[in-house]
């Protein structure tokens, strides 16, 4: 995410509105007391204009009455927590985000699932935290909606080394396909084993595209091809932006895109769209905020703007089939289009 920060800078040699931009790391640690900690010297001792960033969302839970009360904007580049932009009583004027809300984009799955797919009965899986079953219950929410049946639910905690036995419950189920929601060193095991285990030629594998991320496709290998996952970006879209991205990103960095260093680019690429747009004024705070919720422009996934209420973002939602590429590796190739969801939309 700070690489693709640091793109976005690039692109404008690191000054908008006039004024030079610094950009001021902290590391939380995973630690939402250290998140908080954090957020107090930059705003407190560093005298910082505006956050950006926070990966997890009981990292911006520990941040949200901190901020509002220092009145900074705070653009986030990842963490889902959805009442922060969905829920009337936590949202703010000083609160944007650039990444989704959990549930955004597994929502329109769930009806593409049924619709377009033609599943009937499936079975959920997720890791048991709170974007876990948020993604999940929003999948199956909706497809629940369009017709179809969720026949079980089987959560596994973080940092599950055997998944064994959640396999074992999932392989008792009667099931056209199996939604599936893991990330991190999690996907890279889950998936490999969900192979290994024989559930492959029973269910096809669908699911939020984080299981099957660019960052762990190459340690998951063959077991990952087939899977079709839904997001809200592939480095493989075709446009003119994201080439652009993607050339850019490799060249300084020497590693692919994926869904975070995208989102850090639009994080990079707001705050810059805001400040020429309030001539680097950015200590005038009503006139940015506002600024800020006027911010509209092509992005590498398409059209980026927020939405006027929630001040999330509408976001573009992408069906992707993991296939291996002409060199070699293995990619999210885009088969769907879904359009563009807002956050308030389910």
């Amino acid at each position: 995410m700070i690489g693709g920060i640091q793109v976005a800078l690039d692109e404008v040699g690191g000054v908008a509105g006039g004024r030079p931009i610094e950009l001021v790391i902290e590391d939380s640690a995973g630690s939402p007391d250290q998140a908080l900690a954090k957020a107090r010297q930059l705003i407190e001792r560093d005298k910082v204009h505006l956050l950006a960033g926070v990966i997890l969302s009981n990292e911006a839970a520990a941040l949200r009455d901190f901020v509002v009360e220092q009145q900074i904007p705070w653009i986030i580049g990842n963490a889902g927590l959805p009442g922060l932009t969905r829920d009337p009583n936590m949202r703010s004027p000083y609160i944007f985000r650039v990444s989704c809300a959990n549930g955004q984009y597994e929502a329109p799955f769930g009806q593409y699932a049924y619709e377009k797919l033609g599943y009937r009965r499936i079975v959920l899986t997720a890791l048991d935290y709170s974007a876990g079953h948020d993604k999940a219950g929003a999948f199956g929410k909706r497809f629940q909606e369009a017709g179809g049946e969720i026949v079980g639910e089987v959560y596994a905690p973080i940092d599950t080394q055997d998944y064994g036995p959640y396999l074992q419950r999932i392989q008792q189920m009667d099931a056209d396909a199996v939604f599936a929601f893991y990330s991190g060193g999690d996907a890279a095991r889950f998936v490999p084993q969900y192979v290994d285990f024989g559930l492959a030629d029973m269910f096809p594998l669908i699911g939020s595209g984080d299981t099957v991320d660019e960052n762990i496709l190459a340690e998951q290998g063959e077991a990952a091809l087939g899977v079709v996952s839904v997001l809200h970006y592939s480095p493989l879209y075709d446009s003119p932006e994201n080439q652009k991205f993607v050339e850019e990103f490799n060249a300084r960095y020497n590693a692919p895109t994926g869904q975070f260093s995208y989102q850090g680019y639009l994080n990079g690429r707001v705050i810059v769209e805001a400040l020429n747009a309030t001539d680097g004024n950015v200590e005038d705070t009503e006139s940015f905020l506002q600024a800020l919720r006027e911010v509209q422009f092509v992005g590498p996934a398409g059209e980026f703007r927020f939405h006027p209420e929630s001040q999330g973002p509408v976001i573009p939602v992408f069906v992707r089939r993991v296939e291996e590429l002409p060199d070699g590796t293995l990619g999210n190739v885009v088969i769907d289009e879904l359009g563009a969801v807002d956050d308030l939309s389910y």
